[in-house]
């Protein structure tokens, strides 16, 4: 299921340009699949789209 969320979330954020789905698509991954091979960059992704400054 992550896999499919995760891309999904791509598909979104970079092909259909709808940040707020991705940014959707993303926080579910966060928050109801910490362990998922795609949490760290799912967390980057969110925080971009959020607006956060990353270092």
């Amino acid at each position: 299921a992550d896999d499919a969320l995760y891309y999904l979330a791509e598909l979104y954020e970079n092909e259909l340009d709808q940040p707020e789905k991705a940014k959707a698509l993303y926080e579910t991954i966060i928050f109801k699949h910490q362990d998922s091979i795609y949490f760290i960059e799912a967390r980057k992704r969110f925080r971009l789209l959020r607006g956060d400054a990353i270092n």
